[in-house]
Parts: C-alpha cells; sequence; structure tokens
C-alpha cells in the first residue's frame, strides 16, 4: 500500500463552501493502491457520491493540456484529404507535463501567438521507393526548445498518420495549443475515468449453518469475480469485496432453496463514503499528476463560487 495522498483535505478548509453535512469533520483521504507510468488506481474516503462524481468529471474536462489545433496543409497527394489528416493530427498525444507554463491563447498577451502559447511542428514526407511509406509521429517535429514531442516517437510506439505510396508526399504545420476537455475531446488528458463504489458484503452465518456442503459451493461457483471461497471448517468467506461487481449472481442461485431465511444468507450493500477510482492516462501527464491538478482544480472552483 503507497502512502495516504492528503492533496483532497484541503477542499474542506475553504471557507464557505462546506454544504454537505458533516464534511468537515469527515476529513477526505485518498489513499493509492496501484500506480505506474499510465494508471493510478486509489480509493477515495469520506467523501459523499456528489464529490467523487465532481473528481471525475473534473479529471476529464477540466485538467488543461496540449493538442493541435490549427493545421496548413502545403502539399497532400495521400489517400486522405486534409480535414481527415487535421482531425487525426489533433488527436495525437502530446507530452503535456510542463503545461502550466503555457498560456491559453485567450490570456497571452501577444498579438497573434508567440512561444507562450503556442507550439509549431513541421512535417515533410515524400515516398521515393516503390515499398509503402508509414507516415507517424516521429515525423512530426517540433520548431524550437520547447521540448513538446508527441508522447509515443519510438519505432514500436510511433502513433499512424497516414500511409504513403510511391511517389506521394505530405507536407504540411500545425500549431499546438493549451486547452481543457470540455472544449474537446482531444483535450482529455484520460483514457478510462472511472469510480466504483465501494461494496460491502455480509455474510448471515446463521442461515449459512443451514446449508449442505453443494449448495455452498454452489453459491462460491456462481460468482464470476471470485469474491468468496468454500473452507470445509468455515464455510463460505469473502475473499475480496472490491471484486464484486453487483451483479447479484450469489443471491439468484439461493432462490428456489427450500432453507429458512435463505434471502438474509448475503447482503450486499454500496458503502455511502468510500468509492474506488481507476485513471488511465494518454501518456500526456503522469497518471498521479492528473489527480493532484485535478484536486488543484477543484478548489479553485470551489474558491470561485465564495466570491459570489
Amino acid at each position: 500500500m503507497l502512502p495516504v495522498v492528503s492533496e483532497f483535505s484541503r477542499i474542506v478548509e475553504i471557507p464557505g463552501v462546506i454544504h454537505y453535512p458533516r464534511m468537515a469533520e469527515l476529513n477526505p483521504a485518498v489513499e493509492i493502491h496501484e500506480l505506474d507510468k499510465d494508471m493510478v488506481k486509489f480509493t477515495v474516503k469520506n467523501i459523499d457520491l456528489a464529490t467523487a462524481n465532481t473528481l471525475r468529471r473534473v479529471m476529464i474536462a477540466e485538467v488543461p493540456t496540449l493538442a493541435i489545433e490549427f493545421v496548413t496543409v502545403d502539399i497532400n497527394t495521400t489517400v486522405l484529404h486534409d480535414q481527415f489528416l487535421a482531425h487525426r493530427l489533433g488527436l495525437i498525444p502530446l507530452n503535456s507535463r510542463e503545461v502550466e507554463r503555457f498560456n491559453y491563447p485567450r490570456d497571452c498577451d501577444c498579438p497573434g501567438g508567440c512561444e507562450k502559447c503556442q507550439i509549431k511542428y513541421s512535417l515533410h514526407v515524400k515516398n521515393t521507393s516503390e515499398d509503402v511509406r508509414d507516415v507517424t509521429t516521429k515525423d512530426l517535429q517540433p520548431e524550437g526548445n520547447n521540448g513538446v514531442w508527441p508522447v509515443h516517437t519510438s519505432e514500436d510506439n510511433a502513433i499512424l498518420i497516414v500511409r504513403l505510396g510511391k511517389n506521394q508526399e505530405l507536407k504540411l504545420s500545425a500549431i499546438a495549443i493549451k486547452g481543457i476537455g470540455k472544449e474537446h475531446a482531444k483535450w482529455i488528458p484520460v483514457a478510462v475515468a472511472t469510480f466504483q463504489i465501494d461494496p460491502i458484503i455480509r455474510i448471515n452465518d446463521e442461515v449459512m449453518d443451514r446449508l449442505d456442503e453443494k449448495q455452498m459451493q454452489d453459491v462460491v461457483k456462481c460468482c464470476p469475480k471470485k469474491v468468496y471461497k468454500y473452507r470445509a471448517d468455515r464455510g463460505i468467506e469473502v475473499v475480496d469485496n472490491r471484486r464484486c461487481v453487483y451483479c447479484r449472481e450469489c443471491l439468484k442461485v439461493s432462490e428456489e432453496w427450500e432453507v429458512e431465511d435463505i434471502e438474509e444468507l448475503i447482503s450486499i450493500q454500496q458503502s455511502k463514503d468510500t468509492f474506488i477510482f481507476t485513471i488511465e492516462s494518454t501518456g500526456v501527464i503522469a497518471p498521479e499528476g492528473i489527480l493532484t491538478i485535478a484536486i488543484d482544480r477543484l478548489v479553485v472552483r470551489l474558491f470561485g463560487l465564495e466570491s459570489y
């Protein structure tokens, strides 16, 4: 288990915006379970459903990234028309780990674009061979030393833009700007942003004692996520309640058994204050960075509400 991240608790420190019952006393906290370069899985404790969904939506729609917005095509003899190519270029993930050093174009003081609000790219490929030539993100070259390269630039991971036949040519220039997912999907930093309400599973020992061995094993086997296991000396046990997807197969399998109070064998309820998040980054920002920036944006928004 990785250390608890405490940034979320800053939300309750904002005066005038604590509208949820007992929010200040709950002391929200984030506990990270899995973390790698592309994905983070964590639990947020001591918040309500509305706050959990707000955090999810902020990670999708409010975390700023960089993406190509303008494309000028000089030569295009490929099989794809200009608008198709511009759309594909816009969806290429660009390294946005230092996005905060760039301004939104609408907030920049420059008259028509500068290095503080724009990143320029160029691409020029002509196929002079008999073989098909792949044009990929490694052919998209940033101008200057801004360090904003496409996320996948190696030979193995480069993203395909278009394929050129013999004597086909593509020459274009592009401009990337800062934006958020609420404006267009190309600025969304996550491929997956979901949360599951923490399941609470309880087994009634008195009812379980009325079952025979085969019935208990049937309950264990019917679960597609292997939430339960059978032990000869203890009967049915919960292995990992967080595997549960609320399919209720464990309840359905016993519906026709002639056992007293069989409907009380297993109780499955949803926690009211614990939520399990899974966030997968597109690669533009580290997954833990997305979480931290989302919390910062949420705090700023709540401060904005206080000013009204």
